[in-house]
């Protein structure tokens, strides 16, 4: 039996809180075993409590339902056993256990330290130490298990007998607190000693006590969240075996103590202190956030990647280091025992000619306020900064703990020293910090600029996933509009089932009463263009229904989707309530592009009405997919389509063009059109005339977040790989390389062409909107392409000019699919592909390819399947 494995449940490897009353998916596809069919049961007290066996069947992933009528009055073991047959008869058997999550967590209370317990706005920013929350107990003897249940709000870090638990930092997911309130659970049995023990929980003030700075100079998020004093919540479960178990709550039996941070704010950054703080402290019982308990079960936030920042400049008391990278993360450093005194780290992501840090791109917003003690004026710019207080004569760690910064300059500044002390620092390390994500694609090949490209769209990603998918690191909200601009080439970059279902309920659980989605989640305030109080323009309320179509065909959710059937409803409803002459308005159109125009200080993006009036044919025609999958019976059906192709009708009649465009005939307006399925008879001569432009504009792409995505999906159906291939490596400024130019290995808010406004050139230079290019890199280049159900593969490479070879992979329910395709010789390509048996497949030519040879062997459960392209019109 190999207890040791990948086998996920719920897409955990660690399964220690599970929902036993919904769907249970059971993912062994990272098992590198031959399955010509199985077997699988689950057992709960020595007894099997569901058994299933799918002959023929290789497709290593279940979805199962456990039994209504067992009891789960206390958490349960379980454990999943397979029986895999390969193709010669050999049996495979692995093992994974998983508990049930704990249902008496509400026994527990929230509890915090009693300092101010109203802390007025202006009082924020006094110092305050961190709150430390600990409970003495006693092992008598050695426990079997030992759970730890705890939600700390806003970050928390757990410690068991002075040991450090987790390896996750910003540690608890981000949500309407007041909504939705998720626990980890910790299994720390090796932890505990025998005799007295101590837990030990610190609280940062996270996203449940933000600062109440303006961010973009107008938004405090504090007015809107759901925000209170730092707390925590945590319920101990000890098992000594025989029915003989032990359980401590969070209530005010716990010391409350004060920790070395003086200061720390997700915006801001970090004060710390080497001093400890004696005086006594009380612990109280509070009331807490009102929202559900309920078990995480997203990836964590860690630290992934290790630099070694590089000293580029030292003048006086000041040096300044250079990452290589632009990163979203936290430093960690040593500082010698002898220097005493202040040090403050400074954080931009570029420099000027000088090469002093430039903050422009990184400053997320002012201060708001007044405030004497901090010497703070209300339109005072945030900067991201750490301060270090060093007063004793040993060498000081320090590393963040509660903040990260987006950064690839950081400034380290002696305060009051004439010079830099020599050997002040050592050890000085900057760490990537992101959500966890797997991984599921890979991708390499002979340019050079394509690969830089692909690993800048991943890092971008990757620096812009915190518990929730970002627009960027400066703003760091949950829009959307870039979400549904980004959702295809998250899906194809990496595993984010669960991390989609999350960020769906986030949109759930901030829906207006009347239905309407909020522009972000959770809601910051921002309803620019939306058509009603407190919700979003409607490009951005896409996102709701594009998830959940996403969640169904992708992942076969479909169990999860019902569940929120009747919030889909709702914002159905919600949508068809409008009149078109109102709701046409209701968006800020292609968002982004470089055809954007700014007339009386306003943003004009291009064709904006048309694109708007359009957006709203396309999130009714994205419900009447969804549903038509869903609930073919719904009434809901009938009305979606008498609605869209009234409004369709509406904006022929207004927008269309005999001649064969919308509007002014922009790049977004081709597409919005041609995505929004407007042009029916009319396609070839719309799609012509999109194909004619592009080559007058020597096909650089200017369209805007949602044109820019779509593209990927509408131009290789018009046959225009090799022309994205040109896009995508055309050595312009205003282009992807003209991002790559910096050298920061990340993408940018807007293409590098010539700023039309102060805003434009002070955007983020660490922002994921544009990254929408993964899926094309794996379907068409690579040319694996799996159906809606991951049931169907089609392999069509792409051989595009100057490119001698190409490979890639991904992780499929039956295992992993790779690519490997190389020119043997002009016009000749050979493509080897290795995917696992019982996968249905197609190889396809397109019109500029035939196959001259194919053959497959099978071997060990991989097929094995070489084939040779030959280019029969390109070059003449």
């Amino acid at each position: 039996m190999k207890k040791i494995n990948r086998v996920k449940i719920n897409g955990l490897n660690t399964p220690l809180a599970i929902d036993v009353h919904a769907e249970i998916v059971i993912d062994w596809s990272r098992e590198t075993v031959w399955q010509k069919h199985y077997r699988l049961e689950v057992i709960h007290d020595g007894k099997c409590v569901y058994q299933e066996e799918k002959p023929e069947e290789a497709k290593k992933i279940a979805w199962i339902h456990l039994p209504s009528q067992l009891a789960y009055t206390s958490r349960k073991q379980f454990t999943v056993k397979l029986f895999i047959e390969d193709g010669n008869g050999r049996v495979i058997e692995l093992e994974k256990e998983f508990y049930s999550s704990n249902p008496h967590i509400g026994a527990a209370g929230w509890i915090t330290r009693l300092d101010n317990p109203i802390q007025k706005e202006y009082e924020y920013f006094k110092e305050e130490r961190t709150i430390i929350l600990e409970r003495l107990f006693v092992v008598e003897k050695k426990p079997q298990t030992a759970f730890m249940d705890l939600s700390g709000l806003g970050y928390y870090t757990l410690k068991v007998n002075g040991k450090r638990v987790h390896d996750s930092y910003l540690t608890s997911d981000v949500t309407n607190y007041d909504r939705m309130v998720y626990y980890d659970t910790f299994e720390i049995s090796n932890y505990l000693l025998q005799g007295e023990n101590v837990i030990q929980v610190e609280l940062g003030n996270g996203w449940y006590n933000p600062a109440p700075i303006h961010i973009l100079g107008k938004y405090n998020i504090r007015k809107h969240l759901a925000v209170g004093r730092p707390c925590l919540l945590a319920q101990l479960t000890i098992n000594y075996g025989n029915n003989e178990t032990e359980t401590i709550n969070t209530d005010s039996d716990w010391h409350a103590k004060f920790g070395h941070l003086l200061a720390n704010d997700i915006y801001i950054g970090e004060t710390y202190v080497d001093t400890n703080e004696r005086r006594k402290a009380e612990t109280v019982i509070i009331h807490g956030p009102s929202g559900q308990l309920m078990p995480s079960k997203i990836p964590k936030v860690r630290r992934k990647k290790k630099f070694r920042p590089k000293l580029m400049k030292q003048q006086r008391n000041v040096q300044i280091y250079d990452v290589a990278e632009l990163i979203s993360g936290q430093i960690s450093m040593d500082i010698s025992p002898s220097f005493l005194g202040t040090l403050k780290v400074s954080y931009a992501e570029k420099v000027d000619a000088d090469g002093e840090l430039d903050f422009t791109t990184s400053i997320s917003g002012v201060y708001g306020m007044n405030h004497g003690q901090g010497q703070i004026s209300h339109d005072d710019p945030i900067i991201q900064v750490d301060c270090i207080h060093k007063t004793k004569n040993r060498t000081l760690h320090f590393e963040n703990q509660y903040t990260y910064h987006s950064f690839r300059y950081l400034k380290i500044e002696a305060e009051g020293f004439e010079d830099f002390p020599d050997q002040l620092i050592s050890d000085l390390v900057a760490y990537k910090v992101h959500t966890d994500l797997e991984e599921i694609a890979a991708f390499t090949s002979s340019n050079q600029q394509l690969n830089l490209l692909w690993q800048a769209g991943i890092n971008t990603k990757l620096n812009n996933i915190h518990s929730y998918f970002e627009d960027c690191s400066r703003e760091r909200f949950g829009y959307g509009g870039d979400i549904v601009a980004l959702l295809n080439s998250q899906v194809a970059s990496f595993d984010v089932r669960n991390l989609l279902e999350k960020v769906f309920i986030d949109f759930a659980n901030n829906q207006t009463v009347h239905g309407g989605i909020t522009q972000t989640a959770p809601y910051v305030g921002i309803m620019t263009h939306g058509p009603s109080n407190g919700v979003g323009s409607i490009g951005w309320q896409l996102v709701f229904p594009e998830i959940a179509q996403a969640l169904l065909t992708k992942y076969q959710a479909i169990s999860f989707v019902k569940s929120h059937q009747s919030k889909l409803e709702m914002h159905i409803d919600y949508l068809l309530s409008f009149d078109y002459d109102y709701i046409k308005y209701c968006c800020l159109g292609d968002w982004g592009s470089s055809d954007t125009i700014i007339k009386n200080s306003k943003v004009h993006t291009p064709d904006q009405l048309f694109c708007t009036a359009t957006m709203y044919a396309i999130i009714l025609q994205s419900y009447l997919r969804l549903f038509e999958k869903l609930n073919q019976d719904n009434t809901r059906i009938e009305r979606l389509r008498y609605k869209i192709a009234t409004v369709k009708d509406r904006i022929v009649e207004a927008f269309y063009h005999e001649a064969g465009f919308f509007a002014s005939g922009t790049q977004s307006s081709y597409i919005f059109a041609l995505y929004g399925q407007l042009v029916d008879e009319n396609k070839e001569l719309v799609a012509n005339n999109l194909l004619t432009l592009l080559e007058e504009k020597r096909w650089i792409l200017t369209m805007g977040i949602f044109g820019m995505s779509w593209a990927y999906d509408i131009l290789p159906t018009l046959e225009q790989n090799a022309n994205i291939y040109s896009w995508l490596t055309l050595d312009s400024e205003a282009s992807y390389q003209g991002m790559l130019e910096s050298g920061n290995r990340v993408l940018s808010e807007y293409f590098p062409v010539t700023p039309t406004t102060a805003g434009q050139e002070e955007s983020s230079i660490n922002h994921a909107m544009f990254s929408s290019f993964s899926a094309w890199f794996i379907q068409d280049l690579v040319g694996l392409a799996l159906n809606e159900n991951h049931s169907f593969l089609t392999i069509q490479p792409f051989f595009a000019d100057g490119l001698k070879d190409v490979s890639g992979k991904i992780e499929s329910n039956y295992g992993t699919i790779s690519l490997v395709w190389k020119q043997r010789s002009a016009g000749t390509y050979i493509v080897k592909v290795n995917m696992p048996i019982g996968l249905d497949y197609v190889v396809k030519e397109n019109e500029e390819q035939i196959i001259m040879a194919q053959e497959g062997k099978s071997v060990e459960g991989i097929h094995e399947l070489t084939i040779c392209y030959q280019l029969v019109t390109r070059g003449g």
